[in-house]
C-alpha cells in the first residue's frame, strides 16, 4: 500500500478508542423509534455526521415523521461513489429498557442496526481524520419505514436516482461472513370465514362450514409444501413458514373464521411471480372443495439476488476484514431478508452487508457487543478508502464455511 494517507487510516483504525462510539450508540439506542416514527434518531444522526465531519447534510422530509438522512464525504478528485445506507427504525415490539452491561449494549435496535448507525458516523470521522476520500465520495443513506411498511422511503431514493456505484450496509452481518445471496421474501395470510355468528356445536348443521376444519386442510397443504421445499421436491426452491394459525373463541362453538399466517422465501432462480401462483393455487383449490370463503393477501417483501464475490466492493470489504482480524471471509447466502437486495435487484449496483452478529435481531434480549461496533466501524472506513482509491491490494481467498 502506497498511499500515506490510507495508512494513516490503518493506524487510527487500530488505536481506535471503542468508548465514545459505545456511548454514542447507547444515545441512539435509547430513542424508541418504531417504523413511521423515526424523527428523533433521525435528527440525532444527521446532528452527529455534521460533527464528524460529513458535507451537505440534509433530511429528507417526503414521509413526515420517517424523515431520511442523506449526506456526503466528497473528495477532491472525480471517482465512484461508495454508499452507506441503513435503517433508522427498529421493530415496534417491547424491550427492557436500553442498558450497557460490562461490554454489551442491550437494546431494541442493537444488532438491527442502530449500533451500525453509530459505527458509520465514527467512519466518517475516521476518514476524515485520515484526509480522505482524496478520489471519488462516499454518499450515506439513512431510512425508515424498513420493519413496517416495505422501506418505501428507501425505495423513493433509489427511484430518485439517490444511489452511488456501490452499497455497503450494516443491516446484517457477523463479521466473517460475506453475504452474496439472499431469498426473496413474501409475507403471507389465509383468512377463512363463513357468515352468521357462532353457534353450539350440538346446533350446527352438517351444511355448516367449520373454518377451523377448514384451517387445518390448509394447514396440511403448507406443511406439504414446506416439507417438498426442504426435501427438493417442490418449486421455486426456497422455504415456507407458518408461524399463525388461529381459530375460535369458546370450547363448544362452532367459529366463524381462522386466520393462518408466515412467509414464503425463494431463491435467485425463482420468482415473486412463482410464489403467488403457488399460494393461490392452493387457495383456490380449497375454495373449490370445502365452498369457503377463503381470502389470500400477499405482500411482497424483498427480491433474491446474487453478487460476485469478486466484484471491487466485495474485495474491498474482504481487504477490510482481514486487515482488522487475521480472518478470511465465508461467501454466504443470507437465512434473512435486507434491503442489498432492493440495491441489486431496482438500482442495479453490488451490495454486501457488514454489520453486527445478527443472531439477537428481533429477539427478546437484542444485543451487540462494544468491539463488534468499533469493528463495523473500521471496515467501513477501510473498505470504502481501499474501493475509492482504486489501489490494488492483497486479498485473501475465501474461506470455507
Amino acid at each position: 500500500m502506497t498511499d500515506p494517507s490510507l495508512e494513516h487510516l490503518r493506524a487510527l483504525c487500530r488505536d481506535l478508542d471503542p468508548e465514545p462510539l459505545a456511548a454514542r450508540a447507547m444515545r441512539y439506542l435509547e430513542v424508541w423509534s418504531p417504523p413511521f416514527d423515526e424523527s428523533v434518531v433521525a435528527h440525532m444522526v444527521a446532528e452527529d455526521l455534521r460533527a464528524a465531519g460529513a458535507d451537505e447534510v440534509t433530511l429528507d422530509e417526503e414521509f413526515p415523521g420517517s424523515p431520511s438522512v442523506i449526506a456526503w464525504l466528497r473528495g477532491s478528485e472525480p471517482g465512484p461513489t461508495i454508499q452507506w445506507h441503513g435503517h433508522l427504525d427498529a421493530i415496534a415490539t417491547g424491550h427492557t429498557p436500553a442498558r450497557r452491561e460490562g461490554d454489551q449494549l442491550v437494546a431494541r435496535g442493537a444488532s438491527d442496526m442502530k449500533a451500525a448507525i453509530a459505527a458509520n458516523v465514527e467512519a466518517v470521522r475516521l476518514l476524515r481524520a485520515a484526509g480522505l476520500p482524496r478520489r471519488g465520495n462516499v454518499l450515506l443513506t439513512y431510512h425508515g419505514q424498513h420493519e413496517e411498511g416495505g422501506s418505501i422511503p428507501m425505495i423513493r431514493l433509489i427511484e430518485r436516482g439517490v444511489v452511488g456505484d456501490a452499497v455497503m450496509t450494516g443491516e446484517l452481518g457477523s463479521g466473517r461472513e460475506l453475504v452474496t445471496s439472499s431469498r426473496g421474501l413474501d409475507f403471507w395470510a389465509i383468512e377463512i370465514t363463513r357468515s352468521g355468528a357462532s353457534i353450539h356445536e350440538v346446533n350446527a348443521t352438517p351444511e355448516v362450514i367449520d373454518p377451523l376444519r377448514v384451517g387445518t386442510l390448509a394447514l396440511e397443504r403448507l406443511v406439504a409444501i414446506r416439507e417438498g421445499l426442504r426435501a427438493g421436491t417442490v418449486t421455486p426452491r426456497g422455504s415456507l413458514f407458518i408461524g399463525k394459525f388461529v381459530a375460535g373463541d369458546y370450547y363448544n362453538r362452532v367459529p366463524i373464521s381462522c386466520s393462518i399466517a408466515g412467509t414464503r422465501r425463494h431463491f435467485a432462480d425463482g420468482s415473486h411471480a412463482l410464489v403467488h401462483a403457488e399460494l393461490e393455487g392452493l387457495v383456490t383449490q380449497l375454495r373449490a372443495e370445502t365452498g369457503a370463503d377463503i381470502r389470500l393477501d400477499i405482500t411482497t417483501m424483498t427480491d433474491a439476488y446474487e453478487i460476485d464475490p469478486e466484484t471491487p466492493v466485495a474485495r474491498a470489504l474482504r481487504w477490510a476484514h482481514h486487515e482488522l482480524t487475521g480472518e478470511a471471509m465465508v461467501a454466504v447466502m443470507s437465512g434473512a431478508a435486507g434491503n442489498a437486495a432492493d440495491f441489486v435487484v431496482r438500482a442495479g449496483i453490488p451490495a454486501v452487508y457488514y454489520g453486527c452478529d445478527y443472531a439477537s435481531a428481533h429477539s427478546d434480549r437484542e444485543w451487540t457487543t462494544v468491539q463488534e461496533v468499533a469493528r463495523v466501524a473500521a471496515a467501513f472506513a477501510l473498505a470504502s478508502a481501499v474501493f475509492l482509491s482504486g489501489e490494488a491490494v492483497e486479498v485473501p481467498q475465501l474461506a470455507e464455511g
